[in-house]
């Protein structure tokens, strides 16, 4: 009786919750549906899928359903040409229930960092070391995007020689993320 009383009390109290804040919890069902219309619908993201559309690329959402009171922001990261990370970030408003981002709420950042060396941090780890932080705003970006992908326009010049070791570091900063596609 009284583990019928306990589960019964936390069905209660998730039923007052879903009722207060439209669910218990994000699923991961959930993240990945409202991962998918912000693919869709964020400034920004189908440029930057299109720019890199054979290069890996995550989009994901920091702090997704967790702290109500703390900002939720985009992200959307792509590697590419064998040393650059390329990082968009906006904050935006998310409807939980109805899986999809409502708006962004702040401008769009972007980050561009160069590796110069990939190495063994640890056994199981690869680091990396960073020579260049290129941190520049929207305007900037829509002239890459009016120029074709060439950053030059901005003042940045990609190299085109690879890091050693580049795809290694790359696969073990994805390898526990939730890949989220358009389709799945």
């Amino acid at each position: 009786m009284e583990k019928a009383l306990k589960y019964f009390s936390r069905v209660l109290i998730c039923g007052i919750i879903a009722l207060s804040f439209g669910g218990c919890s994000p699923s991961k069902d959930d993240y990945k549906k409202t991962v998918q219309n912000g693919i869709k619908t964020i400034p920004h993201v189908d440029e930057i899928r299109r720019m890199f559309p054979d290069k890996p690329i995550d989009h994901f959402i920091t702090q997704f359903g967790f702290d109500k009171s703390v900002p939720v922001m985009w992200n959307t990261e792509v590697f590419f040409g064998g040393r650059y990370i390329l990082t968009y970030q906006v904050y935006v408003s998310v409807d939980y229930s109805g899986k999809r981002i409502v708006k962004t709420t702040s401008q769009s950042h972007f980050v561009l960092v160069e590796a110069s060396r990939v190495f063994d941090a640890s056994p199981e780890t690869l680091g990396a070391d960073f020579s260049a932080d290129y941190k520049f705003e929207e305007s900037d970006w829509k002239k890459v995007v009016a120029a074709g992908g060439d950053f030059s326009v901005i003042g940045i010049a990609i190299k085109t020689n690879p890091v050693a070791r580049f795809d290694e570091f790359v696969h073990g900063v994805r390898r526990d993320r939730f890949e989220v596609k358009l389709g799945d």
